[in-house]
């Protein structure tokens, strides 16, 4: 790469898949959550059809934040450990 006369090292543009997850969706998904905090997944696919269940969960865990119980937990009781 250098080589061939390159001289930056970030990523060049390029096209591909746009994602799907943007502010509006995150910001509804997040009214619905608040809505009812005892939500599924299941109960929010059948509020956005359109929507896959595998992108709900990756909104709901990683953009808004939510874990299962069973990770907050064992991460609790990592936290013991040492002590």
């Amino acid at each position: 790469m250098f080589n061939e006369g390159r001289e930056n090292v970030n990523d060049e543009a390029r096209s591909g898949r746009p994602s799907l997850v943007n502010d509006d969706l995150v910001s509804k998904v997040n009214e619905r959550v608040r809505d009812d905090r005892r939500f599924t997944i299941s109960d929010l696919s059948l509020h956005f059809p359109q929507i896959s269940r595998t992108l709900l969960y990756n909104i709901v865990s990683s953009h808004l934040g939510y874990r299962r119980r069973g990770a907050f937990y064992e991460e609790g009781i990592q936290k013991l450990v040492p002590r």
